[in-house]
């Protein structure tokens, strides 16, 4: 691990070498306290600095260090080796906080695969839902359905990101759950102008997954006034989305008899300026913004798990999203949703808001 070290100052033009147990680092002779880890967290990271001994210069190695662990370690006076490209040595007479040249932090490995397709999304999702789980293509493959195969050809490319430790098996958090946020699809939402219930007796409501801020709520979040904003679900099926559209097509016709009072003698001219009117306030969407009742869109991914305390019964017909899921897609949001999700304290590995 000093090697590594020593090679990683070199890669900064930091005239280093190793002199049996002693790093020579721009003319200093350092001894380390140097301790390797694999994947560590915050909180492993914290409870290492305060049982080990008072002994400085002193760093952690390990596969991944995220943010959050390298403050930790920050506030310690610890440096780091983080293998995918960055370092930090704190010491009399060398203190280098830096990441490292592409070349040394990537020597030897290829460009990674896209881990971010359905099937990696619903892995990440299940890693998410079993945070201290080991992130196995057996284990996980069961949950969401899929193929082993697939799965372990997945999974390597979330170690290849570093969000996975190859040795440790556990995931990089909170990374990962931000990570996943960043590429949750959250558009093509379609407005409709019921409510959730007559959308359930339309298309079914095993069709239908509730992943709004109420749906949060009863996952633990706090926001204000959620039940007064209209619902969002994820429809499982395209045959249920088609005929949940069909009601904007239904609702749309409505309006446009009422405008159509039948009356044989309207003249030609009062016609076309109605059906202008009529393409005016379609290209607008000002009739279907103020009546908006609901919002629905395809699921993102094929498997999505519920919240068992909240099942389908006689007052919702509709399921109720896992919390992570309701999270999520909160997160998308980069201002207020990120900021629910953070109040929430349920992201995985995240050091809780006014901790210190």
């Amino acid at each position: 691990m000093l090697g590594e070290l020593a090679e990683a100052l070199a890669s900064l033009d930091i005239d280093t070498t190793l002199d049996g147990d002693v790093l020579v680092a721009d003319g200093n002779r350092l001894v380390p306290q140097v301790v390797a880890r694999a994947h560590p967290t915050p909180a492993d990271l914290s409870e290492l600095v305060s049982e080990a001994p008072a002994r400085v210069p002193a760093l952690v190695v390990a596969d991944r260090i995220s943010d959050a662990g390298r403050d930790v370690l920050r506030r310690a006076g610890w440096g780091w080796l983080d293998r995918r490209g960055h370092v930090r040595v704190w010491a009399s007479g060398l203190r280098v906080e830096s990441p490292l040249h592409p070349s040394a932090a990537t020597a030897g490995r290829s460009r990674p695969g896209n881990a971010w397709t359905t099937v990696g999304l619903e892995i990440a999702l299940a890693v998410l839902c079993e945070p201290t789980e080991p992130v196995t293509a057996r284990r996980i493959a069961a949950i969401i359905g899929r193929s082993v195969g697939a799965t372990h050809e997945l999974i390597g490319r979330f170690v290849e990101l570093g969000l996975v430790g190859p040795r440790s098996h556990l995931p990089l958090l909170p990374e990962l759950f931000w990570e996943t946020s960043a590429r949750w699809p959250d558009n093509g939402w379609i407005g409709l102008p019921v409510g959730l219930d007559e959308v359930a007796e339309r298309v079914g409501g095993d069709e239908l997954l509730r992943v709004d801020e109420r749906a949060a709520t009863l996952g633990g979040a706090r926001i204000a006034a959620a039940g007064d904003l209209p619902a969002r679900a994820y429809v499982r099926s395209a045959g249920a989305l088609r005929r949940a559209r069909s009601m904007v097509e239904r609702d749309r016709d409505r309006d446009r008899d009422r405008t159509d009072d039948g009356d044989p003698s309207r003249s030609i001219a009062d016609a076309d300026a109605a059906r202008d009117r009529d393409r005016d306030r379609d290209r607008k969407g000002e009739e279907r913004s103020r009546t908006v009742r609901s919002w629905v869109r395809a699921a993102p991914v094929h498997w999505l798990p519920e919240n068992e305390d909240h099942p389908p019964d006689a007052d919702h017909a509709w399921h109720v999203a896992h919390p992570l899921v309701c999270a999520l897609r909160l997160a998308a949001d980069p201002s207020r949703g990120r900021e629910i999700v953070d109040d929430w304290g349920i992201v995985p590995g995240a050091i809780p808001r006014g901790a210190t």
